[in-house]
Order: C-alpha cells, then structure tokens, then sequence
C-alpha cells in the first residue's frame, strides 16, 4: 500500500484526448493503483512507494472505464526500485514528522514493448535543470475532492473517469520545507499554488511533471488535504537520477 501522504489531481480538467500520450496507469492486479510515464517502448518510471508484486499496465488510455481502442495492455516482467529509497516507510499507518521519501521512484520493464501510436508516445527525459516559477503541467487519474481527508484519514476521495490535467508552479523547496513536517531533500521538487485549489491527490502517484514542456519529476507526496493553501506537493528531481535510470535500463535491456 501506497504512504498515506502519497501525493495526489484537484482543480484540473479533462485532459485533451491523447494530449499525454506517455501516461501510464499502472495497476496491482485489476485495482488501478498509481500513474507512470513511459519513457522507452520496454520502460515505465512511477514511484518507488507504488510498489506491489504484481504488476499491470495500461497505456494509451484516457478513460480507465471504457474499452478504448487505443489502449494497449502489459504485464511487467521486473520492477527496480531506487536502491536507496527506503521500503520500510510502506509499512506505517500514518506518516511521521522527518520521515524521508527520497528516491521516490522505481522502473517497471514491459514483457512486451508498447506499440508507438499517436495514443501511446514516449516521454523523454529531461536535458537540463528545471527553473524556479516554470509552469508545470501534471496529470492522473487520482482523486478530484479531497473532502474531509484530513479529520478521517483516508477520508473521502472521489476518482475521475477521464485523465485529468492541472497546471502547477515550480516553486523554491524552502516553500515545502516550512510546509510540511516530513523531510523535503535536495532530490526533491516543490511544485503546486500557494493560494491553493490545485494540486495532485491520491492516485496520482507516479506520473509526470512536465515544466515547460520537460520531463522534470515524478508526483511523490504532499498533504492529505489536497489542494490545501500554502501546502504546495513534493515531486522526484527526475535530473537527480539521470543516469541512474539509463544505467538500469541499459543492464537489463
């Protein structure tokens, strides 16, 4: 199970058709679980706390709940989590003030490549390091209401059918830092609006921030109450792991 302060998209909207031809649904078995991007025709990047043991992925879709023809389904042959992420955190009830969720990210290799099609792109990575105040856009197919989240934790979250987009802010990390009690770490990205009323919810986990149109970070974590003023959401540094990612694929190809 996902850390119940896995971030999470509120105040977005339908994402155009196959205007995010990279997302991923990324499913423990049947049960949609989080977001991904796919970034090679053999490869998926989400999150390292959407670990499972038996993996499933759709790509190509924009509903999760109609048969679209566009869509095309695989099973994941190997998962590799950051090695330095630290598995242990799954395990809590409830998060923790300086708990760490850096290397918040994992590589789920297909057992059969997608089919490039208009529906279904990859997303390369990024080439450079992301600027402050850049307008990010993510998406997911995570929760749309936060309501009551934080007096009943997990509270009440409603999932949209259609994928969602929202437009963010890169802002300073000394923002998230002062935000949240969890630890907000150089391998971290802080992204969202100070005034509120968007953000990622539950659900999103996994998918792509992309800022002025680059791959820059994977949806991570945040405060339960999606969306809330001052409490912007904590994004993977994708630049930070780089090589990392190319090396894995590399030796496992």
């Amino acid at each position: 199970a996902a850390p119940p302060i896995q971030s999470r998209v509120v105040g977005g909207q339908d994402c155009e058709k196959n205007s995010q031809p990279w997302q991923v649904a990324v499913y423990y078995y049947t049960k949609y679980q989080c977001g991904g991007t796919l970034i090679d025709p053999e490869w998926v990047l989400t999150a390292a706390h959407c670990y499972n043991k038996e993996y499933q992925v759709w790509l190509g879709r924009s509903n999760l709940f109609e048969d679209e023809p566009s869509g095309q389904h695989r099973l994941v042959s190997q998962s590799f989590l950051h090695p330095k992420f630290n598995l242990s955190l799954l395990k809590n009830d409830k998060p923790y003030p300086d708990d760490d969720y850096s290397y918040d990210l994992m590589l789920l290799r297909l057992a059969k490549a997608a089919q490039i099609t208009d529906a279904v792109q990859v997303l390369h990575l990024p080439t450079e390091e992301p600027r402050l105040g850049s307008t990010c856009l993510t998406s997911g197919w995570g929760s749309t209401d936060p309501s009551n989240c934080m007096k009943d934790w997990p509270g009440v979250y409603q999932y949209p059918d259609d994928l969602q987009c929202v437009d963010l802010e890169l802002l300073p990390n000394e923002y998230c830092v002062t935000a949240h009690l969890q630890k907000v770490t150089d391998v971290m990205l802080c992204a969202g609006r100070m005034e509120g009323g968007k953000d990622t919810c539950a659900g999103d986990s996994g998918g792509p921030l992309i800022c002025d149109g680059m791959f820059q970070g994977i949806t991570s974590w945040g405060h339960p109450d999606c969306g809330y003023p001052k409490k912007p959401a904590i994004y993977t540094k994708l630049i930070k792991f780089k090589d990392w990612i190319t090396a894995t694929m590399k030796s496992n190809s």
